[in-house]
């Protein structure tokens, strides 16, 4: 097993309950990891988890 493990940026776009978009950007090892991430600091997320319209992986 490597123990080497690469992050990379991702931005999470989502909207909130008026239709307002926002985006967070995590670093993760994947698109899952950087979804549990936002979800995990974000209350809008932790509330709506169907609300993030994309993960987008995204240049440093």
């Amino acid at each position: 097993m490597n123990s080497h493990q690469t992050f990379k940026r991702y931005a999470i776009r989502y909207r909130d309950s008026s239709g307002c978009s926002y985006e967070d950007n995590v670093y993760a090892s994947d698109a899952m990891e950087a979804q549990n991430l936002a979800m995990e600091f974000n209350e809008e997320l932790q509330r709506r988890p169907h609300s993030i319209t994309a993960i987008l992986q995204t240049p440093d």
